[in-house]
């Protein structure tokens, strides 16, 4: 889900996924009938879920094609243009694979500037940030990346107060900077008598993505995860949070009370001061909530000091307060390199984005595609995204790329440019990172609870997605649901898919898990009936 707000009560973001498929001329769009031969079995559910009231206003579009032979087997408004959600995140992380490989790694070096003498550096440590979004946070002893499943909600997949979220599972926000120190230390440095900077220059910090400020460098995500525990109706919550620092501050100013709570807000009050408003009920579980960091470079270097400082090296400048100037880029050479921290493969950062739709992620290949194009503007990385499509047969007039993430409302794609997209760089590396990164159908990600126990369990990998909007009356409304994967049928065939839902109102939560129900079905059918 991209978005759930209800204006002065709560506002919720978080990436989990709807189970979205196929289409029927009982939609809210009577135009738009369904082609192809398609089995009565598949044609019933699809027929009986959009004959429900729920999708009476509804846009359906949908197309599935066999991916060896390109034959359509299912279109209903495949060419409509609508609103997609996070489904875009296959087009951005397939023009980043395509510009740097599968296999890339991001390396985030440390470079003195300065002479060391009887292990006192005369001079600066600068450390040049690489883009590396998880930066030792995610990594796992085998070389992957962690991810929550759902139940579980991913840490990066909450913006404000979500039950069930959690940090990575037996994550450290600070393992790659404690790494990078300790490097320094065995280089022979133990005390620095200049500055600790970080080289941000890899790409000009944007702020134009909707999901948040997008920066070369990331320590815990740029986010402070913030864990709320209910105490008694009347008391103050319990509160805790990561990573600590001397940047960082958290207020807080929850309460519990009994009955049903009237939910949190977040607020950076000054950069590096967090203060958490709101209630939360006696009888609820921990609840995760986080601040994003709004001066990405200022909050590493102050946890790069604290990180040189336990590993036992002397630094005269203090961790909070303004840093120096960066010094050009042509002093860094290896001979003055003392510290460097490589990465898992860029395949790995594509399964966790896909995974649990990580949002400013998927912004962040963007930037990556900017920069591997000569440019330092993130926006300009929609250029590269639009090369991207153009290759591989999606036109200009039928999907716009507003973001990396989908999170945009003014994202327009179609059910059939999924499906033929996907189809055209099936067969490349690019399309092996991708298929292997979509969560699988009753396995894990944001699929860990559909389908699960249903036959087609581990045969769909799907990349899924929400925008659901709340207004101040109380109405709320599922604006897209989308899908687009892979299916690997019954029969043994592979089939392409592409699924956009517009327009779905509910009335209650437990209509909404209802209607997700309901389309979850219909690409269960579709795999069990080709």
């Amino acid at each position: 889900m991209e978005a759930l707000s209800k204006s002065g009560c709560y506002a919720v973001l978080f990436a989990v996924a709807v189970f979205v498929a196929s289409a029927s001329a009982a939609s809210g769009d009577p135009a738009a009938a369904i082609s192809g031969d398609i089995p009565p079995p598949v044609l019933d559910v699809i027929e009986t879920v959009e004959a429900k009231p729920v999708f009476a206003p509804s846009t359906w579009g949908i197309h599935v094609a066999d991916l060896a032979t390109g034959e359509v087997l299912i279109d209903q408004a495949g060419g409509k243009a609508l609103v997609p959600a996070s489904v875009m995140k296959v087009y951005s992380l397939a023009t980043a694979l395509d510009g740097y490989g599968a296999d890339y790694r991001f390396r985030t070096p440390v470079y003195r500037v300065g002479e060391v003498r009887d292990g006192v550096l005369s001079g600066d440590l600068t450390l040049v940030a690489s883009g590396d979004f998880s930066f030792g946070l995610r990594e796992e002893a085998d070389g992957t990346l962690a991810f929550n499943s759902l139940p579980e909600v991913d840490h990066n997949s909450t913006y404000t107060g979500f039950p069930g979220g959690a940090p990575v599972r037996n994550s450290d926000p600070l393992a790659a900077l404690d790494a990078l120190a300790a490097q320094v230390k065995a280089a022979g440095i133990g005390e620095v008598t200049g500055d600790v900077l970080i080289d941000d220059r890899l790409f000009q910090t944007y702020r134009g993505f909707s999901a948040g400020v997008i920066a070369p460098i990331w320590v815990n995500e740029n986010v402070i995860d913030i864990t709320l525990t209910p105490g008694r109706p009347g008391e103050k919550a319990g509160i805790d949070w990561r990573p600590k620092s001397a940047a960082v501050t958290v207020e807080n100013r929850v309460a519990t009370v009994a009955g049903q709570a009237g939910g949190l807000t977040v607020t950076e009050t000054a950069p590096g001061s967090i203060r958490v408003d709101g209630e939360i009920a006696a009888d609820s579980p921990p609840v995760l909530t986080i601040s994003q960091i709004s001066d990405p470079s200022a909050f590493a270097r102050a946890l790069f000091i604290e990180a040189l400082v336990r590993a036992g090296i002397k630094v005269a400048t203090p961790p909070v307060g303004p840093a120096g100037q960066l010094p050009d880029a042509g002093v860094y050479r290896n001979a003055n390199r003392v510290a460097e921290y490589v990465s898992p493969p860029l395949s790995e950062f594509v399964k966790v984005i896909l995974k649990v739709s990580y949002n400013r992620g998927a912004d962040l290949m963007v930037c990556l595609a900017a920069v591997r194009a000569g440019s330092r503007d993130c926006g300009e990385g929609l250029a590269e995204v639009l090369k991207t499509l153009a290759r591989n047969g999606i036109s200009p007039t039928s999907t716009y790329p507003f973001d990396g993430a989908g999170t945009n409302g003014n994202n327009r794609t179609t059910a059939s440019d999924l499906a033929t997209f996907l189809g055209a760089i099936a067969n490349t590396p690019t399309g092996a990172a991708i298929h292997d990164g979509m969560a699988v159908l009753g396995v894990d990600g944001s699929q860990a609870q559909n389908g699960s126990d249903s036959a087609a369990a581990g045969h769909v990998r799907i990349k899924d997605g929400d925008i659901v909007s709340g207004s101040a009356a109380g109405q709320m409304i599922v604006i897209a649901m989308s899908q687009t994967g892979f299916i690997d049928a019954k029969s043994g065939r592979q089939l392409v898919y592409g699924v956009v839902v517009n327009n779905t109102p509910f009335p209650s939560m437990e209509d909404y898990i209802a209607a997700r129900a309901d389309v979850a079905a219909i690409v269960v059918a579709i795999q069990q009936g080709y």
